[in-house]
């Protein structure tokens, strides 16, 4: 079994992904924020392309039931319920609802993925179990990386990099691609100092300068829940809950 990483939104292409097993990161904040409002109880995450997207959605379904949230380079779109801040999905608001979310990059890459066989959500909060379910697709793995506005973004770099090390835990003999490598070795090299180091990143300072500081440090708490988004049919929702290879550590 090969993974490898596709760097940013821009490289994804059908035929580097068709037939395979995506997991799809962005780390600040849409593939966080996904994984904390479904393990918090929410039904199913619709992503949109664009807000205007978002509301035609929003128009179709019934609003009592519906949440639609989103942002534009960070900052909450207009007139929606919440922005992208995984903080602010808690239970009390998510909970048997639907969300519509639109983001600048994440929501995107997500949908670019379709022909994949098997798209996973991916982030820190719940490394561990979306690299146990990946592998037991028992198929090639792409680690796609939304990066931002069509640059790599360090914070999807090092997090791939942190999920090949988990896939590697996992199973040994599994083969690494030259950018899996690449990131599987900066994310050890890196890995002690992961806040300090990603909260001087574009994305890092841009959410400082948005009063979201709470935000990085959240991000990047390691296994936190035990879910697997899944994106099919338009929609992403949890898997059963999945006995992991490697145990996490809370």
């Amino acid at each position: 079994m090969n993974v490898d990483i596709i760097p940013t939104l821009k490289e994804v292409r059908a035929q580097k992904i068709y037939g395979k097993t995506v997991i799809v990161l962005d780390i600040f904040r849409c593939s966080s924020t996904i994984v904390t409002a479904l393990a918090n109880g929410c039904t199913e995450i619709i992503p949109a392309l664009t807000p205007q997207e978002a509301k035609t959605i929003l128009e179709k379904n019934h609003p009592e039931n519906v949440l639609i949230a989103g942002e534009i380079r960070g900052s909450k779109c207009k007139d929606f319920e919440t922005g992208n801040s995984p903080l602010e999905f808690q239970e009390s608001l998510v909970k048997n609802r639907t969300i519509i979310l639109t983001t600048t990059n994440g929501t995107k890459a997500i949908r670019h993925c379709k022909p994949a066989k098997h798209v996973l959500i991916g982030s820190f909060l719940n490394v561990n179990a979306v690299c146990s379910r990946a592998l037991g697709y028992q198929k090639d793995i792409i680690i796609v990386c939304a990066g931002s506005q069509g640059n790599i973004a360090l914070e999807d770099v090092l997090a791939a990099g942190y999920h090949v090390s988990i896939l590697k835990k996992q199973m040994p003999d599994i083969r690494f691609g030259e950018l899996a490598r690449t990131f599987y070795y900066l994310y050890l090299y890196f890995r002690n100092n992961l806040k300090q180091i990603l909260s001087t990143t574009r994305s890092g300072v841009n959410l400082q300068n948005l009063g979201c500081t709470e935000d990085i440090e959240y991000c990047l708490q390691e296994n936190k829940f035990r879910v697997v988004p899944i994106f099919k049919n338009n929609t992403i929702r949890l898997t059963q809950p999945i006995a992991l290879h490697i145990e996490p550590e809370y």
